[in-house]
């Protein structure tokens, strides 16, 4: 159609995140996935046990035209509920 951009042909983030999310979880030393914002727009974000120059060279820097976004939280694990 006239005048929509390249954009408007996006899929929705969380359809990418969605298709994406196993491949990225398969990476070692990655720890989670979400949908983001960065600079005012949706990305995707990946958490990782640490930042390294290894492991950023294993993940993409856009996934279907969306940013990824890289953050280093550590090691996530879930409470014990019975505490």
């Amino acid at each position: 159609m006239k005048g929509k951009g390249k954009s408007a042909d996006k899929r929705p983030v969380e359809a990418v995140l969605q298709q994406h999310t196993d491949s990225l979880m398969s990476i070692p030393g990655v720890v989670g996935t979400a949908v983001g914002e960065w600079e005012g727009k949706p990305c995707i974000s990946v958490f990782v046990v640490k930042k390294t120059p290894r492991l950023l060279r294993q993940l993409p820097s856009a996934l279907e035209g969306y940013p990824v976004r890289v953050h280093e939280t550590g090691e996530i694990k879930a409470l014990d509920r019975r505490s």
